[in-house]
């Protein structure tokens, strides 16, 4: 299924897709909850259907899945591709360019047009179509389906993958999740993350989500690391539970939902509302002491006053406001599971500022969270913090600690957004 070039009336149409497939949905309270619940003992129920059988006998939705790449656009990015491949206007069927393969072709913007190698197309998107899948690398990945490429203004370029839903989440449960993990909290992460971006299908012009934290990590079929050696971005272990949850998604009030999730929460997860103005009342404050053995659990880190100060005046900067050196940082907590918001001052002014824009004001990797303490002498700043990431919804240490108490994939999401439903989508 391919998507048509963005206009108003196709994005409005994908919008109605997940309606309507949301309207068809089974409920999860009969055989197919049985397919990923335990009984007391912790054991398989014997009425327990398999995933075979599910999903042989449910036609379940599989739509495209459009991720871009690039979540800053590039001013040339390189190509390869593993076999024979043709070059399309997107919304035609004219072939401008046809290859056997190619082997680390630049592609840039040229003039008002797109420059693929030696040739040049004077258009403003390219669509890449490949024989096989997967057979095409963008950069050191390696991606299923096919790759569309945007000119933006000021001579940049972003790619963007567009694949099948399952396809796609079946690399995102690794990108994600350490296999080693057990099944269920691998099955609650992917019915998750499939709920995460169906519910960002909102009619974007050219693409769905990134392929980064952003959105959530997306490493296609298998990438190249620093030392230039091949590793899986999807296995047969994630395709067998992608497959096994086919279709499963979580919804409040029998629509989907932003079903936000974090690394670490460290002892209770943040009221969504909170941190996320789209987090629906399923995106609850909960106690979770199941992460404790998560390495950020608890975790300290600190800085140079002298590079806060400098991080801060630039963050008080874009607000047109003036700040001078730090002096004092504190607290401000508000109520139990909520943001956490801390006061800083240069002993002139004092200013309210949130634990999520400090957290990104600072150097990367000074703040794993926003929750912390913090204290302070003339030359340097120490924390001592909880959890990693934003600490909202559910959260993917906590979800080990509970399948490894016997908890279902069901269960564990059933703890994470409280009040929420478990459907199977059909075509």
């Amino acid at each position: 299924m391919d998507v048509e070039p963005a206009t108003g009336q196709n994005r409005v149409s994908r919008r109605k897709m997940i309606a309507a497939a949301a309207a068809s949905a089974i409920p999860l309270s009969a055989g197919a909850w049985h397919l990923l619940s335990k009984n007391s003992s912790g054991q398989s129920s014997s009425n327990a259907v398999s995933s075979q059988q599910s999903t042989a006998s449910i036609d379940t939705w599989n739509p495209p899945i459009r991720v871009n790449l690039t979540p800053s656009p590039l001013t040339d990015l390189t190509i390869s591709i593993d076999g024979p491949s043709r070059i399309l206007a997107p919304g035609s069927a004219k072939i401008l360019a046809q290859s056997v393969s190619i082997k680390d072709k630049v592609v840039s913007a040229e003039g008002n047009g797109i420059r693929v190698g030696d040739e040049v197309f004077p258009i403003s998107q390219i669509e890449i179509v490949t024989a096989k899948s997967p057979s095409i690398w963008i950069g050191r990945n390696q991606y299923r389906g096919y790759v569309r490429i945007f000119r933006r203004p000021g001579g940049r370029l972003i790619a963007v993958n567009i694949l099948p839903l399952e396809e796609y989440l079946a690399s995102v449960l690794n990108s994600e999740m350490p296999a080693s993990f057990p099944d269920e909290a691998r099955e609650a992460q992917t019915i998750a993350a499939r709920t995460y971006v169906l519910s960002q299908m909102k009619g974007h012009p050219q693409f769905d989500v990134y392929a980064t934290s952003r959105s959530q990590r997306y490493l296609g079929y298998q990438y190249l690391n620093d030392e230039g050696r091949r590793l899986a971005g999807e296995t047969q272990g994630s395709r067998e539970i992608t497959e096994r949850t086919a279709g499963i998604v979580c919804t409040w009030q029998g629509k989907v939902f932003t079903t936000f999730y974090t690394a670490v929460c460290g002892g209770r997860t943040t009221l969504g509302r909170s941190v996320f103005k789209d987090a629906v009342p399923a995106i609850a404050s909960v106690e979770c002491d199941w992460c404790r053995e998560a390495d950020r659990y608890r975790w300290t880190s600190s800085i140079a006053v002298e590079r806060m100060s400098r991080s801060l005046q630039e963050h008080f900067a874009i607000e047109n406001q003036e700040f001078g050196q730090l002096t004092s940082l504190q607290s401000a907590f508000g109520d139990a599971g909520s943001l956490p918001f801390y006061m800083v001052s240069d002993g002139v002014r004092t200013e309210k500022i949130a634990g999520t824009e400090l957290r990104h004001s600072l150097p990367i990797g000074t703040l794993n969270s926003p929750r912390f303490t913090a204290e302070i002498d003339a030359a340097e700043v120490r924390f001592s913090g909880a959890g990693h990431g934003h600490g909202v919804g559910f959260c993917q240490w906590g979800s080990r600690g509970l399948a490894l108490a016997g908890r279902s994939a069901l269960q564990i999401l059933q703890y994470y957004y409280p009040g929420s439903a478990t459907v199977r989508l059909r075509g």
